[in-house]
C-alpha cells in the first residue's frame, strides 16, 4: 500500500487485500538446532553488539543464523525504529490521501481491508484492474481511451532464468517450497522492518516484496 501513496490515484479489487498499514521485524536466531546438527561457532568481538549477527550458516542453504537474540537495549532499539517508521508511514497516508492523521489511526495499525471498504474509507479511489488503471491513467493525462500506449513491467523479465543453472539434487529437478522461500527471505532480511502481511499471501520473496509492479 505505501508503495502507491504517491500515485494520483489508487484502484483496486474488490476483494483485493487493501492496506495493512503496519510495521513488523522479526528476529530469527538459533535455538538449538546447531547443537542438534552437531555443529558449534566460536568468535572474537570488539563492541558490545558486534556479536548480533554472528551464527552458523546453514547447510546448503548457506544462509546465516544467528546465535543469539536482542538484548533488552536492543530491543529497544528496534522497538523504537518500529514505531518510527510506523508514523512515517501514517503521516504519509494523511498526506497521499487527505486524511487526518487521527483518522487514520482508527484504520491503521496493521489492519487490512477489502477493496471495497478501502475505497470506503478513503484509502482507494475506485474499483477495478489493470484495465481501469490504465484508463484512469489516460484519462489524468489527458489521453483518450483509443490512444495506444505502451504497458512497461518492471523488472524486465530475464532471457534465462538462473533455475537452469542451479545444482540438483539426486538427479531431481528441485520442486517449489513457499516455505523453504519464505524461511530463506527472512533470514537473508533477519532484523530489517517487513510488510505486515500473513505469510500464506506470500508464497514467495517476490510476492512478498511485490517487486512485480507496472509504470
Amino acid at each position: 500500500y505505501m508503495i502507491s501513496l504517491p500515485g494520483d490515484a489508487i484502484v483496486t479489487a474488490p476483494n483485493t487485500i487493501t492496506g495493512s498499514i503496519g510495521v513488523i521485524a522479526g528476529w530469527a536466531y538459533n535455538t538449538g538446532l546447531k547443537e542438534k546438527l552437531g555443529l558449534s561457532t566460536s568468535r572474537v568481538q570488539v563492541g558490545r553488539h558486534a556479536d548480533l549477527p554472528f551464527g552458523m550458516t546453514l547447510p546448503l542453504l548457506g544462509l546465516r543464523l544467528p546465535d543469539r537474540t536482542f538484548t533488552e537495549d536492543e530491543s529497544a532499539r528496534m522497538e523504537h525504529t518500529i514505531r518510527s517508521l510506523y508514523e512515517d508511514f501514517v503521516a504519509k497516508v494523511a498526506s497521499s490521501r487527505h486524511i487526518a492523521p487521527d483518522s487514520v489511526e482508527v484504520v491503521a495499525q496493521g489492519r487490512v481491508w477489502s477493496g471495497q471498504r478501502a475505497v470506503e474509507l478513503g484509502l482507494a479511489d475506485r474499483i477495478g484492474g489493470l484495465e481501469v488503471a490504465i484508463a484512469l491513467a489516460k484519462e489524468k493525462i489527458g489521453l483518450s481511451m483509443d490512444e495506444t500506449v505502451e504497458l512497461m513491467e518492471r523488472p524486465r523479465p530475464k532471457l534465462f532464468s538462473s533455475a537452469l543453472f542451479r545444482p540438483r539434487l539426486l538427479g531431481l529437478a528441485a520442486q517449489p517450497t513457499p516455505e523453504l522461500d519464505y524461511l530463506q527471505f527472512r533470514l537473508q532480511h533477519n532484523g530489517l522492518p517487513l510488510l505486515l502481511v500473513p505469510a500464506n499471501h506470500v508464497p514467495s520473496p517476490v510476492g512478498l516484496y511485490g517487486e512485480k509492479t507496472y509504470e
